[in-house]
């Protein structure tokens, strides 16, 4: 009796080694992260695409959906569309400078090689590219509109590590990237 009772003792407690049963799992208390709906008729990347430099606010609160806060004694203008994200306005002889604040975990891709982004960095003093061109030197990814006015438009690519390349396309050089960086 002493026997059997050893033997289902041992393998209890084997069984319980091989199954982990006793032992502190650390468990994933970490809740995955829901995107806020934009308070607004559509998300901050979507009313960029909508929205030009000589639009008075009026014609911007409509496509928003909302009126604009307006800061004190400057002709700026802000809709904030969720917690992290928003566009803001700065209006200078009636011409507007349009800048787009995202949700940087949003803009994670894996497909944005970094690699990519440092030798367009590096060669840009031989090599400049359009918009279209260097979507198609990153292999066909879009950029996110964060800045645009009536001279300049600026994309960003935020690769999986949140490490982001951003790049300027100038008018007064028929498009092409003026100014690139990586942060």
């Amino acid at each position: 009796m002493k026997k059997l009772l050893a033997i289902l003792l041992c393998s209890t407690f084997i069984l319980g080694i091989a199954t982990g049963c006793g032992k502190d799992e650390e468990k994933d208390t970490k809740k995955p992260e829901v995107q806020e709906k934009s308070k607004g008729k559509c998300e901050v990347a979507e009313c960029m695409k909508e929205l030009k430099p000589e639009m008075k606010v009026e014609e911007i609160n409509e496509i928003i959906g909302f009126e604009g806060e307006k800061e004190e004694d400057k002709e700026n203008y802000i809709w904030q569309l969720t917690e992290k994200t928003k566009i803001e306005v700065e209006y200078t002889n009636g011409k507007g400078s349009i800048d787009a604040t995202y949700n940087k975990e949003d803009l994670k891709n894996e497909d944005v090689k970094i690699s990519i982004c440092y030798d367009i960095v590096n060669n840009i003093k031989e090599k400049t590219y359009t918009y279209e061109e260097m979507v198609e030197k990153l292999e066909g990814v879009e950029g996110n509109l964060e800045s645009y006015s009536s001279t300049s438009k600026m994309y960003s690519w935020v690769n999986k590590d949140g490490q982001t390349f951003r790049a300027t396309f100038s008018e007064s050089l028929k498009g092409k990237a003026s100014i690139v960086s990586i942060r």
